[in-house]
C-alpha cells in the first residue's frame, strides 16, 4: 500500500500529536514524499518553528524507500532520492512560480462563477462527488455543450495553468468549502492542489485539514481518481483494524 501524508501531518508529528513510531510500525505501508513537501519546507526557511533539518529527518524516517514524487507529463513519477539530496535540488526559482500562480488572480473564477450562475448556497450540502459535476454541466449549458475540462484547458485565460491548482481554485470561488481569505490562503491552496495532484498515485491520502479533503475528493471523483483521502485519526484506525473507513 502506498500512502502519502500531507505537510500538515508531519506538522502534528513533529508538535507530538502523533509518534513518527505509530506510522513506522504499520508494516504493509510504503511512504511517499513530494516537491511540493520539498518546496513548502523552503518557503518556511527562516520561521522559528520549523526546522529543516529535523523536518529532513522526519521524511527520511517515513520514507524509507526514499520514494519521492515528482511532476510529471500526464501524472507525477516516482523516483529513489534522498529527502536532503531532494532539499538540495529544489531552490528559490519556485518560489517566483508560486507568486504567479497565485496573482493570476480570483477574480477569473469569480466571473467565471458568476457567469455560470452559482451563488453562495448552491452547494450547501452536496456531496463531493457532485461538486464538479454540477458544474461540468452548466458549463456545457453556458458554453455550447464544450465540457469543463475542454474549457479550462482551451479557454486562454486558464489554459495552461495546471489542472488540480485550477480546479482548487473553480471549487473555492463556487464557495464549495471555501478558504477562510488571509494572506496566505491562495498560496496554502496551490500546495493543497499540489499534495492532491502528487498523492493520485498512491493509495491513500492522508490530511488533517478538512477543507482540503472535500476540495480533494471533489476533484479526485471528477477526474476518476481512486486514492482514498482520510484524516490522520480514521487512518490509523483504518491500519489497526477499527471502523475507519477507506475514502
Amino acid at each position: 500500500m502506498k500512502a502519502y501524508l500531507d505537510n500538515n501531518v508531519l506538522v502534528d508529528i513533529e508538535f507530538g500529536k502523533y509518534s513518527v513510531d505509530t506510522f513506522q510500525a504499520i508494516t504493509d505501508v510504503a511512504y511517499y514524499y513530494s516537491e511540493a513537501h520539498m518546496n513548502e519546507l523552503l518557503e518556511a526557511k527562516g520561521n522559528p518553528k520549523v526546522s529543516q533539518e529535523g523536518r529532513l529527518m522526519l521524511i527520511s524516517k517515513l520514507c524509507v524507500r526514499n520514494n519521492i514524487l515528482t511532476g510529471g507529463f500526464d501524472e507525477p513519477e516516482i523516483f529513489e532520492k534522498e529527502p536532503i539530496e531532494m532539499y538540495k535540488l529544489c531552490d528559490n526559482p519556485f518560489l517566483a512560480f508560486i507568486a504567479q500562480q497565485v496573482n493570476t488572480g480570483d477574480e477569473l473564477f469569480m466571473e467565471l462563477r458568476e457567469r455560470l450562475g452559482f451563488d453562495s448556497t448552491v452547494f450547501n450540502n452536496v456531496s463531493p462527488d457532485k461538486v464538479l459535476e454540477m458544474i461540468d454541466e452548466k458549463v456545457k449549458e453556458k458554453f455550447d455543450n464544450i465540457d469543463l475540462l475542454t474549457y479550462l484547458r482551451e479557454t486562454e485565460a486558464f489554459g495552461g495553468k495546471p489542472l488540480y491548482h485550477t480546479l482548487f481554485n473553480l471549487i473555492d470561488s463556487a464557495n464549495y468549502w471555501g478558504d477562510k481569505k488571509t494572506a496566505h490562503s491562495n498560496v496554502a491552496r496551490l500546495y493543497d492542489a499540489a499534495h492532491a495532484y502528487f498523492a493520485q498515485v498512491c493509495d491513500v491520502l492522508v490530511t488533517n485539514d478538512k477543507r482540503m479533503r472535500a476540495k480533494t475528493k471533489a476533484v479526485y471523483s471528477f477526474l476518476g481518481v481512486k486514492t482514498s483521502v482520510m484524516s490522520t485519526d480514521d487512518y490509523l484506525m483504518y491500519k489497526a483494524g477499527g471502523a475507519g473507513e477507506m475514502r
